[in-house]
């Protein structure tokens, strides 16, 4: 059964973008999943900081209708996978991960910062997890019909 992915992460800094990238190309390659909603690929009439011909980025029209499109994919989705930045913490990827918490949905963590051993992620965030991965490619493998237990190992703050 392929499972259709609500993918959390930040996209606001080429550090962000390159890991939700490699985090896109390994889902794209994996046969258990059929679909992913990638926020960043969804935005209302698709405007961005950078592309924005209607002037509404940053608009409460823009920010309502990306955020109730942002909720209607994570209550359509199976799970979520998570592309998290630890140097640079994205707020709203830990909304969504608390969120999609919430509706029961499970999640699997990708990190690839070092720094988590000294210092550390928040411990709301670790205990909703399912799975904690350190590198976007083995997404590719991952078997998100089984979602196997991988816990997190580093310092929970």
């Amino acid at each position: 059964m392929q499972k259709h992915i609500y993918l959390a992460g930040g996209f606001f800094n080429p550090k962000q973008n390159q890991l939700v990238d490699q985090i896109e190309t390994a889902l794209q390659k994996n046969p258990t999943i059929g679909y992913i909603h990638s926020p960043r690929n969804h935005q209302y009439k698709n405007v961005s900081e950078d592309h924005d011909p209607e002037g509404i980025f940053g608009s409460y029209e823009w920010a309502n209708e990306t955020y109730n499109n942002d909720l209607t994919a994570m209550q359509l989705a199976d799970l979520g996978v998570v592309a998290w930045d630890n140097v640079a913490p994205d707020t709203g990827t830990a909304w969504e991960m608390g969120y999609l918490t919430a509706i029961n949905k499970p999640l699997v963590m990708v990190c690839e910062d070092n720094n988590v051993d000294t210092t550390g992620i928040n411990l709301m965030l670790v205990k909703s997890i399912k799975a904690y991965l350190t590198k976007p490619a083995e997404l590719a493998k991952f078997d998100f019909n089984l979602i196997e237990t991988s816990l997190y190992k580093g310092k929970i703050i």
